[in-house]
């Protein structure tokens, strides 16, 4: 099973990130939530447990037979994005040793900059003119898909919750925190709303949660 982002596409992958999306599913919720059948999904569970990306639990409820039910380990995280981590560690060490960490937030700021514009046109291309609030965060959502992010989106009164199980950055976010608020940072950019990280999964959450809150764009002149 080759370990890289085009996983996330094929039938295991997709077996993979239903089980994010769920915390911890079983094969006949794993079998609902794609349309497929429980035969399907044991045979890519079977390779998923080859590759130590989930991992089993029995489960016993009632007087019936007990039953399994899969969660994600961190080894999913390698199978479901790119990972240039180690590289980006270490560059984001000798910023900090050779100019501060002062130094370090503004390389982060300018690099959330770069990576807003880079984003821009595909987050911008449904329409011209003005957006709403919806046709962007769709388009964020397809985005993450690409890069690999298994994420889901709730209304709110004030906007959205967004909760992303997995992160493209997290093996280097979890020395250095300072890539969750350059995250939030560029989707505050793109979604042109308040953004706040509520929830992280490095404080043992089962993801990361973002609260986005509508705000009334901006008119020139």
């Amino acid at each position: 099973m080759a370990f890289s982002w085009e996983f996330a596409n094929t039938p295991a992958g997709r077996i993979l990130k239903a089980i994010q999306l769920r915390g911890r599913a079983s094969i006949k919720e794993i079998a609902a939530d794609l349309g497929v059948t429980t035969s399907a999904v044991r045979l890519h569970l079977s390779q998923l447990q080859a590759s130590d990306a989930i991992r089993a639990e029995m489960v016993r409820e009632g007087v019936g037979r007990p039953h399994y039910v899969y969660s994600a380990t961190a080894r999913a995280h390698s199978l479901l994005q790119r990972d240039y981590g180690e590289l980006t560690r270490l560059l984001l060490a000798e910023v900090t040793e050779m100019h501060g960490p002062d130094a370090l937030q503004d390389v982060l700021r300018s690099v959330g900059k770069r990576l807003a514009d880079m984003y821009r046109d595909d987050v911008e291309r449904r329409q011209f003119g003005d957006q709403e609030l919806a046709d962007r965060v769709d388009a964020w959502m397809e985005l993450l898909d690409r890069r690999g992010v298994t994420a889901e989106i709730e209304r709110t009164t004030d906007g959205y919750v967004l909760r992303e199980y997995g992160c493209a950055y997290q093996n280097v976010a979890v020395e250095n925190r300072a890539i969750c608020e350059m995250e939030r940072q560029v989707m505050t950019r793109l979604l042109e709303s308040g953004v706040k990280l509520t929830q992280c999964v490095l404080d043992g959450h089962h993801g990361c949660h973002f609260a986005i809150v509508e705000e009334k764009r901006r008119q020139d002149g």
